[in-house]
């Protein structure tokens, strides 16, 4: 009988090789989805924000003819200007049917160095003058 001293199967240095490929594709895949739970993180702050400017502009809706007749201002509807996380700002003021809304948080986690802010432009009707 013949004896056949090749071998078969996989080596010490590709078992290695292979080990050390794939642990940096599964970092790879666990940096992916960090970035990925940020943006969200980030995306939901900003849909909050956006709520919170609807918040404001709709309190100065229920109070449109006092805004408008100059008896009431922006401060004096108590638009909540600090929450736990939002700053609500009136940049420009109030004229009479055009002001802005801008709602800013502060959020570490994003390395990205993009405003953290959303802004609406608001154009009221002059339905009291």
């Amino acid at each position: 009988m013949k004896r056949n001293n090749k071998q078969s199967g996989f080596s010490l240095v590709e078992a290695m090789v292979a080990t050390v490929v794939s642990a940096i594709a599964l970092l790879s895949l666990g940096v992916g989805q960090v970035k990925s739970l940020q943006y969200a993180a980030s995306s939901l702050d900003y849909t909050l924000s956006l709520i919170q400017a609807n918040n404001a502009i709709e309190q100065s809706w229920a109070n449109l003819c006092e805004l408008q007749n100059g008896t009431v201002t922006l401060a004096d509807l108590n638009v909540a200007t600090q929450t736990d996380k939002y700053t609500i700002e009136f940049p420009n003021g109030f004229d009479i049917d055009d002001f802005e809304v801008v709602v800013s948080w502060s959020d570490e986690r994003m390395t990205d160095n993009l405003a953290n802010s959303a802004a609406l432009h608001v154009k009221l009707p002059g339905v009291c003058l």
